[in-house]
């Protein structure tokens, strides 16, 4: 094993079966490959709360963060077609290209994906900045989910549209356009909300940071705007756990 490899947080596995300690790659090796117990195509939340669910400090997500929950973040990505934000988090979170490591990009070439999934953006009034790092880079392709007709100037990166009423209408469009499978979204919470009221939310996976952190300003909530029908019920499939920090994976059933 390389130092490297050594020094990768390693996660107590406390479901399913017996406690066990793995990295991230290993506890999604199954993510996406067709293995059985493991849920087909459809888009995955991944988000991060204080346990009191507070979901930022100061407005962004990295504070509650941790090199744990940093390294699944990295390991959904790296097994994403595409990965899907709210233009408010593209914009507070100076979201730059997906995937920067040179071997994650090869790993993915060899589980024959694109080197770099597909940058999704939802917005409904195209206020982006162009100087922003993902939208400023050649080597990224972005899709812009829209209602609107304007298009972006000045970007470095390839922009392309899909301009559908509902979000439900322009997924099943980056499915067949761009043969979308797995779609990881990343927030914010009016776009969850969204996913959530069109029931479009498959998976789930939450890290629970431990900390208390109070009616903060800016802390936000994980689901704002929208709800499904009915609450949507969910089977814990994966809890883990790296130095008081508690990971879960949910599947809707």
């Amino acid at each position: 094993m390389t130092e490297e490899a050594a020094a990768e947080p390693r996660f107590a596995r406390l479901l399913p079966g017996a406690s066990v300690e793995l990295t991230a790659d290993e506890l999604l090796a199954g993510w996406r490959t067709g293995d059985e117990r493991e849920p087909g195509d459809g888009v995955a939340l991944n988000m991060i709360a204080s346990v009191d669910g507070r979901i930022a400090l100061g407005g962004r997500s990295g504070p509650l963060g941790s090199r744990a929950d940093r390294a699944l973040f990295h390991a959904l990505r790296a097994r994403a077609d595409a990965v899907m934000a709210g233009a408010g988090t593209v914009r507070s979170e100076r979201y730059g290209p997906i995937i920067r490591d040179p071997d994650a990009q090869r790993r993915r070439r060899l589980r024959g994906l694109a080197p770099q999934p597909l940058a999704v953006i939802v917005s409904r009034s195209l206020e982006l900045d162009p100087t922003l790092p993902l939208l400023a880079d050649p080597g990224s392709r972005v899709v812009v989910l829209t209602t609107s007709v304007r298009e972006l100037v000045g970007c470095g990166a390839t922009i392309e549209y899909v301009r559908r009423p509902t979000l439900r209408e322009g997924i099943a469009e980056l499915r067949a356009g761009w043969h979308v499978r797995k779609i990881l979204c990343e927030g914010g919470p009016r776009l969850n909300g969204s996913l959530a009221a069109e029931s479009l939310i498959d998976e789930l996976f939450v890290a629970t940071a431990p900390l208390l952190a109070g009616d903060v300003p800016r802390g936000g909530e994980m689901v704002v705007g929208g709800a499904p029908p009915s609450p949507r019920p969910l089977e814990l499939r994966m809890l883990l756990e790296h130095e008081s920090q508690l990971f879960a994976h949910y599947v809707a059933v």
